[in-house]
């Protein structure tokens, strides 16, 4: 089951780079598309085991490179690899915008099922 929880100010995304944050515990990233529309994906790049938060963000493409190797993960496509070294991909999370507070907030859904 998913379960979601709060994030980030809406507010506080970009189209040029993602933000940081903490969701239940987990280091994860949210970046805006050209439409406004939030993605949130985890800070790691499972080739190195190295953050991504300084990773190039491609609004257009919904890619991420990470900063270290060079690899490009598909955020559009499930997290998929798009380009090596790496060969796993990284996790994609659902989000919701919802009034939170008395502003418009992220929500990022985990799955909760263990």
């Amino acid at each position: 089951m998913i379960e979601f929880f709060p994030a980030l100010p809406y507010v506080e995304l970009s189209e040029s780079k993602p933000s940081v944050c903490q969701v239940d515990g987990m280091s994860v990233l949210l970046a805006l598309d050209l439409q406004g529309q939030v993605h949130a994906f985890e800070n790691n790049c499972p080739h190195a085991d190295k953050p991504l938060q300084a990773g190039r963000w491609t609004a257009a493409t919904l890619e991420i490179l990470c900063p270290f190797h060079k690899a490009v993960f598909d955020v559009g496509n499930g997290g998929q690899v798009k380009s090596g070294p790496a060969c796993v991909p990284i996790q994609v999370f659902a989000t919701e915008v919802r009034d939170y507070q008395g502003q418009r907030f992220v929500f990022v859904g985990l799955d909760n099922s263990d």
